[in-house]
């Protein structure tokens, strides 16, 4: 199956909404200086070239209109991080960061009635997502790096169940190499690995999860069914989510929902939190201390530096195509201390599959998170994966990279 990019909102083709209403005013302009008079059209004429070049002008592949308001945007973020900073007092450490990125998130834990199952949400109010932990089944021997990459059609399918319809449904990927980056080449630790991964790219840790988002919105009858309010929010997500699981059990992939504890985990994991940080973030006073702080080209988090780049072309995919999973090894086999690969699926236009990818890079160091840039740069290169870097807006680019049902 082919990927279908998910267009930003506010596109028609490959021109954004906002670049097409400056171009029809730099047309109105030319036509109003026209009729009024020949001095007036010469000026008209300049002012609508001006317009146009802002319309069409690009920096760094961004339009000229989108990349100021990604420079307004983040110097919105900057002078909201005091409240962000207020917003994590009583959050569990390993939930901080993420808090501080998105002040209105909170996990829920939900109990059911039959089996008293303990089920773990997260959301910020507008919005509630479930976590599905993915195993691959048990082998003799570990088995190679994206042999049990999920198919597209396992998350498309998830998006709708009977009446309850998701806004997105996410798979997130995270992965630690082998052996560490920081071993010097001599090591005994990175001679022993040298073989068995000239062989098989086998990683040292390798997670999956799915995150089920749900926007009430989408499905009010069936939430009004199951209950209605936050509880019925609940029981729809999670009938899902159960869905979802029985899918995958009999594709012989082990799966659960996770509980608000694991939520947490998980969460925690994807952003590499550092447990020495995090045991460190009271800061004098008992007032915890500000964990994250976002750059033009990446994003602090404890002593980690991150970088997120969204996939803007991707190469023939399925039957003649390079396989899922092929490509996802590449880009997660850099030497970066780990990296993260999320694919959203959600409704595009006419309610055809759409996808939306990111990959997020996470160094110990500046220097590091430079070297894996330009190995990962050069790497989707060679397999025809357009990257594009998230400057200015890398805190939203390590939000949708989290399993938190992709950002919006």
């Amino acid at each position: 199956m082919a990927p279908r990019l998910r267009q930003q909102a506010g596109t028609i083709g490959g021109v954004r909404v906002q670049q097409l209403a400056i171009i029809e005013l730099a047309a109105a302009l030319v036509l109003v200086g026209w009729t009024i008079h020949p001095a007036a059209l010469t000026a008209a004429v300049v002012v609508a070239a001006l317009l146009v070049v802002f319309a069409l002008g690009r920096r760094r592949k961004i339009p000229l209109p989108e990349w100021i308001t990604t420079v307004q945007a983040m110097k919105r973020r900057g002078k909201n991080s005091s409240a962000a900073l207020a917003a994590t007092q009583n959050v569990d450490p390993a939930l901080a960061p993420v808090v501080e990125c998105e002040p209105a998130l909170r996990t829920y834990e939900y109990t059911t009635e039959s089996d008293q199952r303990a089920i773990g949400f997260v959301g910020d109010g507008t919005f509630l997502t479930a976590i599905v932990q993915v195993t691959a089944r048990d082998e003799p021997l570990r088995p190679h790096r994206g042999s049990h990459m999920l198919p597209l059609d396992v998350l498309h399918t998830a998006l709708d169940v009977e009446d309850i319809h998701l806004e997105s449904v996410q798979f997130v990927q995270y992965t630690q190499p082998a052996p560490a980056p920081h071993l010097p080449e001599q090591a005994v630790a990175a001679r022993s690995y040298a073989p068995l991964q000239a062989q098989s790219q086998t990683p040292a840790v390798q997670l999956s999860w799915i995150a089920l988002k749900l926007d009430p919105e989408l499905c009010a009858e069936a939430i009004e069914a199951r209950g209605g309010g936050v509880e019925g929010a609940q029981r729809s997500l999670l009938r899902a989510a159960d869905q979802l699981v029985s899918r995958l059990t009999a594709r012989g992939v082990r799966a659960k929902v996770l509980n608000e504890r694991e939520v947490v985990a998980a969460v925690g994991t994807a952003v590499c939190v550092s447990p020495r940080a995090a045991n460190g973030a009271m800061g004098g006073g008992g007032r915890a201390g500000r964990r994250t702080q976002e750059t033009t080209r990446a994003m602090r988090c404890d002593d980690r530096w991150h970088s997120t780049y969204w996939i803007g072309r991707w190469p023939q995919l399925g039957q003649g195509g390079a396989p899922l999973a092929a490509i996802t090894q590449l880009l997660t086999s850099t030497r970066a201390m780990a990296s993260t690969f999320s694919l959203t699926a959600t409704h595009g236009s006419g309610r055809l599959p759409a996808i939306t990818g990111y990959i997020r890079l996470s160094t110990r160091s500046d220097n590091e998170l430079t070297a894996a840039q330009n190995e990962l740069e050069r790497r989707s290169g060679s397999v025809k994966v357009g990257l594009v870097r998230l400057d200015r807006e890398q805190l939203p680019g390590l939000l949708a990279t989290l399993p938190l049902g992709g950002t919006r």
